[in-house]
């Protein structure tokens, strides 16, 4: 396992509360705290290729896209519901 990749143990816990509706609560913030992002390698021009789609050159560019989870905004929106985090 990688250094600083892992979560640390323990969970998000309210007094009085249904663990259904930590759960949905959870789901919430988890959904609020998801953030898109992409990354784009090389360059996306024409190369030495004979035109749109021909030959080599064309997509020189390589990339990904997805949706990555900011932590802070996820420990914020938990803590604005009136949870706490607990350690094990």
């Amino acid at each position: 396992m990688v250094a600083g990749c892992a979560a640390p143990a323990g969970d998000w816990v309210k007094d009085n509360t249904q663990p259904l509706q930590v759960d949905q609560d959870k789901y919430a913030c988890l959904k609020d705290a998801q953030q898109p992002f992409s990354y784009l390698s090389g360059s996306p021009g024409w190369g030495p290729g004979w035109g749109p789609g021909w030959g080599p050159g064309w997509g020189a560019a390589s990339g990904y896209a997805g949706v990555q989870t900011n932590q802070e905004l996820y420990r914020a929106c938990m803590k604005a519901r009136g949870y706490s985090w607990q350690p094990q």
